[in-house]
């Protein structure tokens, strides 16, 4: 403090605190003192703690020569700080110890012993290359910083990573002070360590992240990121290389992708045999137990670790500890690293923490990356097929005001839009839209609806109209509404199709009315004048019949039968046209009665003609049901009409389960039909046979076809000649929810 008089304990308190591993700027910036200033009380501190250690001989002499020099009391003060610095150094929970000029140790204090683990009686009298035999490169660091104080007397520090009691390495701050014997000549020196592993670690730790982030910063991909990583890693702990795993969900197989070494021939070909190899998941292997329990592994021999598979090539490359870490992304294991040691390493759960926040920073990377690189190819897509489409692209913003219309849009309209830009849809009257109209659709845009092919009319320069139809959705971020986004395309050539189209319907509809009115009064007053033919004929055979030589009697026969033949075409005629214009709703209705009914209108029939009708259980379908019993009819009649003359007529109605539909089969066992005739036979008038041979006008499969096509069914014959013929029909199902 400004102005503070230190007396020496106070000054030791200070100095204490950096013995305890307290960074020297914060205790300076604490106590507002210079570090030149902290520097000189430690220098000081350990020098006074020395002093009075030395040997006992020295000890022995200093005394005679104080109790020759000085009285008995000034002597035993000596001899109690003497007492309160050992004690002093006793107490310290800091190592300290003491050598000398041989560079042999003194002593050292219970917190020494602590630390190393070894008996300070086991310690005395040995040299640092005893002491760290099975570590030269520990010994010889020691070594080096006590010749300089040999040399150049006075303080040193240095820090230093050493083995302590359990095992384990420790990153340890070494302070030493040299110390004058009686004769003022240098005899020793004493050294105080301070642990900073813990400080270490965050530093290292600290570097390591900040690295990792700064590549991931300036990566576009994993692939680029990877070697930067692995090196941050190996080189900032000390590891001699590592590699990036991935797993293929394809194949379900993991390669190695990337790997990283300090560029050893003997390491390089081990992960070379790595990048070629792919392995598949199984409870052996490093990566494999990583991959699938998504947990740190660490081996600490791979060349004694029986599951490693790679245990050899390792071992040819001098390497011996490995662990490896997933890469995550929350509950998703992305891939792994893994690295290797050339000593055996013991597992360091630090490390492990410090890989396991590593690989989550990774995936999380790999995660954006991915995400960017999918919505590159997206908006890569969206760019290609907005080019290659006719249509174009529009926003609106919150206030529902447009705020871009693609280049397309004037392409394809001829229609500016800047006047359209910051306004409203609605701001721009529509020829073909109300004001209600734009009402609606301003609501249902009010209420954040997508809405679909909403149709506008525009009118462009020239004072032509084109056709819009647009469509959009709304858009949010983080649950608030932004605005609407879509396409548009012109249908101005659709509308001007529509129109003609329209046209063309109303003058097919009015000409189909025409029609229709004129069969059925061709048919009503076609059939009179026939009745008359017919009437008349019969009654000049019945009055002059004996008058009438056979020819005449024959000629009037002829007319009867041509009235008779003319009245029936015109009848079956009527019924063609009338099976699209006079049809009953379809709706559900059985089959089976409908069969019934044609069953009952051909008695007279079946029963002349002796024929035996056979059927299975029929469904329900949905039908006209006046229709489906002329279908029957017209088939069954058929059949009876085409029958052998010498063989029993046996006729079969089957069905059977189609999907989506019943299909139906007429069967017989008559006169067959060749296979050129099975298009022709339905159509209008044709007939395969004469009058003389079979009665009949050719309309009544035209009529079958017909009402099949009106109620979305097909119809088809299989045939073969003089063994009969089978007419198969389908029929739709009853849907859910149809009444």
């Amino acid at each position: 403090m400004p102005g503070r008089q230190w007396d020496a304990a106070s000054k030791a308190k200070v100095v204490l605190e950096g013995l305890k591993g307290r960074p020297e700027s914060a205790i300076c910036k604490k106590h507002r003192i210079k570090p030149a200033e902290y520097r000189r009380w430690r220098k000081q501190f350990l020098a006074n703690i020395a002093r009075p250690l030395e040997s006992r001989r020295s000890l022995s002499a200093e005394r005679g020569r104080l109790l020759s020099g000085m009285s008995h009391h000034v002597w035993e003060e000596s001899a109690k700080a003497l007492r309160v610095a050992q004690e002093l150094i006793e107490a310290l929970p800091i190592p300290v110890f003491f050598k000398a000029r041989d560079g042999k140790h003194l002593g050292a204090n219970r917190a020494w012993e602590a630390y190393f683990g070894v008996n300070r009686e086991a310690f005395i009298g040995k040299t640092v290359r005893e002491l760290f035999a099975d570590q030269p490169e520990v010994a010889a660091r020691h070594q080096a910083a006590d010749e300089d104080l040999w040399n150049n007397p006075g303080t040193r520090s240095y820090e230093l990573e050493v083995p302590v009691h359990d095992g384990a390495q420790r990153h340890t701050l070494n302070y030493k002070a040299t110390f004058t014997g009686a004769d003022g000549d240098i005899a020793g020196l004493i050294g105080a360590i301070v642990d900073i592993t813990e400080r270490k670690r965050a530093e290292q730790r600290q570097a390591i992240e900040h690295r990792v982030t700064r590549i991931l910063s300036e990566s576009e991909s994993p692939a680029e990121a990877m070697p930067g990583l692995l090196a941050a890693f190996c080189e900032t702990l000390g590891w001699a290389c590592g590699a990036r795993w991935s797993l293929d969900a394809k194949t379900l197989g993991f390669r190695c992708e990337e790997t990283w070494s300090a560029g050893d021939p003997a390491v390089e070909a081990f992960l070379t045999s790595s990048r070629e190899a792919t392995f598949h998941p199984g409870n052996a292997g490093l990566i494999r137990r990583v991959l699938g329990q998504g947990e740190p592994v660490w081996i600490v021999d791979v060349t004694a670790e029986r599951n490693f598979l790679r245990g050899r090539q390792a071992a040819k490359a001098g390497l011996r500890s490995a662990f490896a870490l997933p890469i995550r992304l929350g509950d998703q294991v992305l891939g792994a690293l893994e690295f290797f040691h050339r000593e055996t390493q013991q597992p360091d759960e630090w490390l492990l923490k410090t890989g396991v926040a590593i690989g989550q920073q990774i995936g999380h990377f790999m995660a954006r990356t991915q995400a960017e690189r999918d919505l590159r190819q997206s908006e890569s897509r969206f760019r290609s097929l907005t080019g290659l489409s006719s249509d174009w692209y529009w926003e609106q913003d919150e206030e529902l005001r447009l705020t871009f219309m693609s280049s397309r849009f004037v392409e394809r309209t001829g229609i500016d839009p800047a006047p359209f830009i910051g306004r409203t849809r609605w701001d721009h009257p529509a020829p073909n839209l109300t004001e209600s109209d734009w009402a609606r659709h301003r609501a249902q845009l009010e209420r954040h609806e997508p809405f679909f092919d909403f149709e506008i009319e525009r009118v462009t320069p020239d004072g032509n109209s084109v056709w819009l139809s647009v469509s959009g959705e709304p858009v949010f971020e983080d649950r608030k509404f932004r605005g609407y986004r879509g396409v548009g395309t012109d249908i101005t050539e659709r509308k001007r199709a529509q129109g003609v189209l329209r046209a063309a319907y109303d003058e097919l509809a009015r000409s189909n009315s025409e029609l229709q009115q004129f069969a059925y009064v061709a048919s009503h007053d076609l059939q009179e004048p026939l009745r008359m033919i017919g009437s008349y004929t019969q009654l000049l055979e019945r009055r002059y019949g004996d008058k009438l030589d056979a020819d005449a009697r024959e000629f009037m026969g002829f007319i009867v039968d041509g009235a008779t033949r003319m009245k029936q075409l015109i009848e079956d005629l009527l019924a063609y046209s009338r099976v699209g214009t006079r049809g009953k709703e379809l709706r559900p209705v059985q089959a089976q009665a409908a069969l019934d009914r044609a069953l009952v209108n051909l008695r007279a029939s079946i029963e002349s003609a002796d024929a035996q009708v056979t059927h299975d259980a029929l469904p329900e379908v949905s039908a006209d049901d006046t229709q489906l019993t002329q279908l029957f009819q017209n088939l069954i009649g058929n059949a009876i009409k085409f029958r052998k003359r010498d063989e029993p007529i046996r006729i079969h109605v089957g069905v059977q389960d189609a999907g989506a539909e019943w299909r139906f089969s007429v069967s017989d066992n008559g006169i067959g039909i060749e296979p050129q005739y099975y298009e022709r036979i339905f159509m209008v008038f044709q007939r395969l046979h004469t009058r003389e041979e079979y009665a009949g006008t050719g309309i009544g499969l035209a009529i079958c076809k017909k009402v099949l096509d009106r109620h979305r069914g097909r119809i088809w014959v299989e045939s073969a000649l003089g063994k009969g013929s089978t007419f198969n029909f389908t029929l739709s199902k009853i849907q859910k929810g149809e009444s």
